[in-house]
């Protein structure tokens, strides 16, 4: 029932998702990451969304037992798909927990190996591009775990996704256009830097207005959040220059 396919040497997440695709023989191909731990009912909840018509579903990420800083840091750079964001369809979704149609993920060529990381967003960016709605279900949770357990290790890692971002967004500008602050960090870097303490604020205060339960058990996090997406926005300023 179970097969494991060892690899001659460490591989990218998108070589190793690709290298599962190509041995799938289900209809559905389920993706986890190492570092997450399903609830008992995971699997029963992602399979549901699918028999009701869903052909991408995206699970979310559940905030137990974890220390502040890892907590931080899973709120501000999964924010908006924890176990008490509201569920529906999003502009992209993350293959830490997600699963789709198996024929449809060989049809668009699986996940891009060129990419460092980011590979999930721009699979779910191709397949918004072809019109498939990106389901969220916050029921189908899974507990991730990180080795992210101060504020440095946590800022270089959003710094470090931030990097990333550029190339993959400039990819599918069509789709999310561009924002006014990209505009500025391309225009004036100096001004685009002096406003990223504010904009890091926005987003925490978005995360929790948006989910009231996240805010009342979860509250003492607020600053490792604004932290961490301080973070962020430096690593996207440094990708786009």
């Amino acid at each position: 029932m179970v097969r494991i396919v060892a690899t001659p040497e460490p591989v990218s997440p998108a070589l190793a998702r690709n290298t599962g695709i190509a041995y799938a023989r289900g209809d559905i191909c389920v993706f986890l990451d190492s570092d997450c731990v399903p609830g008992h009912d995971w699997l029963e909840r992602v399979l549901e969304r699918h028999w009701n018509g869903d052909t991408v579903v995206g699970g979310s990420i559940a905030l137990q037992q974890q220390r502040y800083w890892e907590r931080c840091d899973n709120i501000a750079c999964l924010g908006a798909f924890l176990e008490t964001a509201p569920p529906g369809e999003r502009p992209y979704l993350l293959s830490g927990n997600m699963s789709i149609r198996t024929e449809l993920i060989r049809r668009i060529g699986g996940f891009d190996p060129r990419l460092r990381t980011g590979e999930d967003v721009d699979l779910t960016f191709r397949l918004r591009a072809m019109g498939i709605r990106l389901y969220f279900e916050p029921g189908a949770a899974a507990c991730h775990y990180t080795t992210r357990h101060d504020a440095r290790s946590v800022w270089a890692h959003m710094y470090a996704w931030g990097y990333d971002w550029p190339a993959v967004a400039d990819r599918y500008r069509r789709l999310i256009g561009l924002s006014a602050w990209d505009r500025l960090v391309r225009a004036v870097p100096p001004l685009a830097a002096a406003t990223i303490p504010a904009l890091a604020v926005r987003d925490a205060f978005g995360y929790y207005a948006r989910q009231p339960e996240l805010l009342r058990r979860h509250w003492p996090t607020i600053p490792g959040v604004i932290w961490a997406r301080t973070g962020w926005y430096a690593g996207v300023m440094r990708g786009q220059r």
